[in-house]
């Protein structure tokens, strides 16, 4: 005879709400057109998450991909090493990543001045109010500032790691990367298909019904993601699907890339510094930064260019000029087709948002995918997701272009004057009338249902505004005293002071040998558990 307890377990037992994120499909099978980063990331996605599905490569190896550094946001170290459960230590061992604590903006008001964006909760309000600077807000700033990570070394040498305390992401070398991934990709047994595709068959409705590569073969697919770049062979050049402009509000068309050594210099942050016509990137990796420098060729041609970058960075004789254009085509998926990466939009780099975006996409298509191709609410949710998502990133990067007053160029002049801020400027607005947004969670501006952002949330913007002081009125005296503020800016600079560099990390080998990494991702209690897709 059941018990009263046995009653109120049964009332209480909610095992079966525990459903799969991801839905059962019709889709038997998909083709991955280009096999780069958005290409491989989806490629193993799909392989771990809809296991049933088979899934295949298309690529080239006649193709090059665009083989500049990479900068991310945090979502990238969870999806790497537990959504689709990435060996930390291979992946150290082969990439050679180097950590990012967030981005430094040489950025917003004139003169030798700068910002910190980093991925750590602060006192922002507090160090605005106190001293005009966000700079002390929270730990991870100071970290950055003296180009230190969160790695303390007692008296007695030993090392104590809080890495799972405070968030942070990779700046990656894109060359290393994909030759990682293809590895990857190979051991998990995804088909790669080397061939170069030729021609985009389409039935009477405009459905793709194969591709036919340059060997005289023709591959069928259920569905075909196209992450062929800039090309957009299949979304926008076979489909002619619509491509909404973002030009209104992101004016560059083109970036200088070289490399310099950085003579062990290591910064925990990507740098972005505002120049004449545009602005520019430094990524550190292990030995020398990959620089970039974004500008329009409306106000600055090539040789412009090369002078300025050369004036402001060094002496550099090999570069690479990259084109592209800002904005999205109208549906990521049309017919058959998902479009993913470039092959579907492009926002420049900014804010690192290219693997981000990549991601979130590839995490929409898998917790969203459709039944079939005949599932319109769920192809409807998965376009206004993933546009949505795109729009967010277009607006937060208006607010640099608008308020940034670093410079007094034409260039800057016209981005003040002319550039068109959407859904931003009501968050502005609020901004301005009740900062800090984070204190209310007003203004976020993320419409998202599948995949909640960690980056680009009330937080966020106030970063972005308290940071270029953008602030109309007098900031609102915080509830803490300065006395209070005082005291934790000493305990950071005495936290500081027995950090580590990241140069002292890697060429001591701590993470690997030391074993912080391993402690690193076996400890459940951390922010990359907590933040898993």
């Amino acid at each position: 005879m059941a018990s009263l307890s046995d009653y109120i377990d049964t009332a209480f037992d909610l095992s079966y709400l525990n459903f799969s994120k991801y839905p059962q499909t019709e889709i038997k099978s998909i083709g991955i057109l280009g096999g780069g980063t958005a290409g491989y990331l989806a490629a193993l996605a799909l392989k771990k998450l809809h296991p049933k599905i088979q899934t295949s490569v298309i690529e080239s190896s006649k193709i090059p991909v665009i083989g500049v550094g990479e900068s991310t946001t945090t979502e990238i170290v969870p999806f790497l090493h537990r959504t689709l459960g990435i060996d930390p230590q291979e992946f150290f061992q082969a990439v050679q990543p180097t950590i990012k604590l967030g981005i430094r903006f040489d950025w917003g008001c004139p003169g030798d001045y700068h910002f910190n964006f980093n991925f750590f909760a602060g006192h922002q309000q507090e160090s605005y109010y106190y001293e005009d600077s966000i700079n002390n807000a929270n730990w991870a700033s100071v970290l950055m500032d003296n180009h230190k990570i969160p790695v303390i070394r007692e008296k007695n040498g030993e090392l104590i790691s809080l890495f799972q305390s405070i968030p942070f992401s990779y700046h990656i070398d894109n060359k290393n990367l994909i030759r990682f991934l293809n590895n990857i990709v190979k051991q998990r047994q995804i088909p790669i298909i080397d061939a170069v595709v030729e021609n985009v068959h389409l039935d009477d409705n405009d459905f793709v019904t194969s591709i036919e590569t340059d060997d005289g073969k023709k591959h069928s697919f259920d569905l075909y993601i196209d992450c062929s770049g800039f090309r957009s062979r299949i979304l926008g050049q076979a489909l002619k699907t619509e491509f909404i402009s973002y030009k209104s509000t992101l004016r560059n068309n083109r970036a200088l890339t070289f490399d310099l050594p950085n003579n062990n210099d290591i910064r925990p942050y990507t740098q972005c510094t505002t120049m004449p016509n545009g602005w520019a990137w430094t990524i550190p990796m292990r030995t020398e930064n990959h620089y970039g420098y974004v500008h329009s060729t409306d106000y600055c041609d090539e040789e412009q260019a090369l002078k300025e970058a050369r004036a402001r960075f060094g002496h550099f004789e090999k570069y690479k000029m990259v084109e592209f254009r800002t904005g999205r085509h109208k549906k990521a998926w049309n017919k058959n087709v998902f479009g993913l990466g470039n092959a579907y939009g492009f926002v420049e780099p900014l804010e690192s948002t290219a693997i981000q975006t990549a991601v979130h996409s590839i995490m929409t298509l898998c917790k969203l995918m459709p039944n079939n191709h005949q599932d319109s609410s769920s192809i409807a949710a998965i376009n206004q997701e993933v546009a949505a998502t795109w729009d967010t990133f277009r607006w937060f990067l208006a607010v640099h272009y608008k308020y940034n007053k670093q410079m007094d160029t034409q260039y800057w002049k016209d981005c003040r004057a002319n550039t068109e801020m959407g859904d931003a400027q009501m968050v502005v607005d609020l901004f301005n009338q009740r900062a800090p947004l984070s204190a209310s969670n007003l203004g976020t501006n993320s419409p998202y249902t599948a995949c909640e952002a960690l980056v680009f949330n009330s937080y966020s913007y106030d970063t972005l505004l308290y940071g270029q002081k953008a602030l109309e009125r007098p900031p609102v005296r915080p509830k803490m005293s300065k006395e209070e503020y005082v005291q934790r800016t000493l305990s950071y600079q005495e936290l500081t002071k027995k950090a580590l560099s990241l140069h002292e990390l890697f060429s001591e080998d701590y993470l690997i040998e030391g074993g912080l990494l391993e402690q690193l991702f076996e400890d459940q209690d951390t922010w990359i558990v907590e933040t898993e897709a």
